[in-house]
């Protein structure tokens, strides 16, 4: 029976918690260059379908986003993001078969009420899986990013992040910074919606 048309909210400036789990909870990241190669596929999609990138934490096993669409569908971004990641994987392993457990779940937030939030439980979530005792030690994390004084990069769109709060960016980074901190003194479960859809 073929898969009914899904439905996807297609307004501008929609952001988006994604995950994505390896299938049967197996490894999609098994070496460094994985990893790396993940974020230069971000890199590359987001020249070709351009949207705002905000957040991310790679797991051995799975991993988050934080998404806001322009004007190409999320559907349509991640699409291109798995795609390419699972054609590299297959060459690299020889392996064949699902890589992914489903294509990916994803719940809208709320910018004005959960936009920071989102962030902080993304990079907490290396921590809190255990992988790290401390965030600035996890290298599959964006608080790497908003730890660096000074960024110039093309991954993370870190002045956008910032300027939600405030013109006054360098203030707004050591406040970010101190946010994801006290969040580790914090129940683990957020307040704003995970994984509601599936697509």
């Amino acid at each position: 029976m073929p898969r009914q048309p899904r439905q996807f909210i297609t307004s501008q400036n929609t952001l988006y918690h994604i995950v994505c789990r390896g299938n049967n909870r197996r490894r999609i990241f098994r070496r460094s260059r994985d990893y790396k190669k993940f974020l230069t596929i971000i890199i590359e999609t987001k020249k070709k379908f351009p949207f705002y990138f905000y957040s991310y934490s790679f797991l051995p096993n799975h991993f988050h986003l934080e998404i806001e669409t322009q004007e190409i569908t999320i559907s349509k971004i991640m699409h291109q993001i798995n795609f390419s990641y699972v054609k590299y994987f297959h060459r690299q392993y020889q392996t064949v078969g699902h890589l992914f457990q489903d294509r990916f779940y994803s719940s809208v937030i709320d910018k004005e009420s959960y936009f920071w939030e989102v962030g902080r439980y993304i990079d907490l979530n290396a921590v809190r899986a255990g992988l790290t005792k401390g965030t600035e030690d996890y290298k599959w994390s964006s608080y790497s990013v908003y730890c660096q004084k000074d960024y110039d990069g093309d991954l993370i769109d870190r002045k956008r992040f910032l300027k939600f709060v405030d013109e006054d960016l360098e203030k707004v980074r050591i406040d970010y910074l101190k946010f994801v901190e006290e969040g580790l003194k914090k129940e683990e479960k957020p307040s704003f919606p995970l994984n509601d859809k599936m697509f």
